[in-house]
């Protein structure tokens, strides 16, 4: 029998495309996802992956389980939900968060929420930016954050409202040595015959590192591309070439590289909570909201290390 948990995993390590990014958007680690997706094969008796230099490929035998996992997990939400109605008077709050989020503006805000609601459940969820509005449409989710590039802004569904947070800005990775490692801003256009390691994007941000190099008047180098900032701290460290990443995703930093803010033209991701709309909303997600802001307002303020 085919267990759900590992199914949930399944739809990540199939939506993300790799291990990797399953662990990443589900909070754990990649040893345990490599382990749950090999039991999950064992359970299916047929192969569901080919490894190919950058992830995972799915079978003919995965896709179609992949198809029929996705409607089979919603339903599932569904029925959890209308079940957990008939609890006795439990009360809970539904929170979507993407990766980079989970290392201080979530545990910030949830910390806080739980001393002001000890009676209230903050239920954390899973969800990479793109799936916030799906999410929400679907009743999954309360609140969901999201974020965007300012040098591109996306339009928001006006079903829901829109909660502006914080300015994350991006921030330059350098090797320990690097010449510029201890400098107080460096422009990118300075580093533009550096090979770079980047981040993997969804659209519409594929080429969004690219589009930043052009505004900074250069075509850039870009030596690899993955989809884990740790990753690219760690192949910075190694020499492999210089990041960028946003100031959230630097918890934790390792401590033989260096991140340096960008001198202008600088750039940052925005931050937003996008939640039901205030008339249909119950007071428990107002105080998430108002939690949230607080929490963005402090590590807007926080210095760095």
């Amino acid at each position: 029998m085919l267990d759900l948990r590992r199914l949930r995993i399944y739809a990540a390590v199939a939506e993300g495309g790799s291990f990797t990014a399953a662990a990443t958007a589900l909070f754990l680690s990649q040893p345990a996802v490599s382990q749950q997706m090999a039991i999950l094969e064992r359970e299916a008796g047929v192969p569901l992956f080919e490894r190919v230099p950058r992830g995972i490929r799915l079978t003919p035998a995965g896709q179609l389980l992949a198809d029929r996992t996705a409607p089979l997990l919603a339903e599932m939400d569904e029925l959890e939900d209308e079940l957990r109605r008939f609890g006795a008077g439990v009360r809970e709050v539904h929170l979507g968060a993407f990766p980079t989020a989970g290392a201080d503006l979530v545990p910030v805000a949830i910390r806080v929420y739980r001393e002001r609601h000890p009676d209230v459940r903050v239920v954390l969820t899973p969800a990479h930016a793109n799936d916030v509005v799906a999410q929400l449409h679907s009743s999954r989710i309360s609140v969901g954050l999201v974020w965007d590039y300012d040098f591109a802004p996306q339009t928001h569904d006006p079903a829901f409202d829109r909660v502006e947070l914080l300015a994350d800005p991006l921030r330059i990775v350098l090797p320990a040595e690097h010449p510029a490692a201890g400098e107080r801003e460096v422009a990118l256009r300075d580093l533009a015959e550096e090979p770079w390691i980047i981040r993997a994007h969804r659209p519409p941000y594929a080429q969004a590192f690219e589009q930043m190099c052009r505004i900074a008047g250069f075509e850039p180098q870009v030596a690899f591309r993955t989809d884990n900032y740790q990753a690219i701290q760690g192949l910075v460290a190694a020499g492999a070439g210089i990041g960028l990443v946003p100031r959230l995703s630097l918890t934790p930093r390792r401590n033989d590289v260096a991140a340096v803010p960008m001198a202008a033209p600088a750039f940052s991701r925005r931050v937003a909570a996008l939640a039901v709309p205030r008339a249909t909303r119950p007071s428990v997600v107002d105080d998430l909201l108002d939690v949230l802001r607080a929490a963005a307002d402090t590590l807007q303020r926080s210095p760095e290390d």
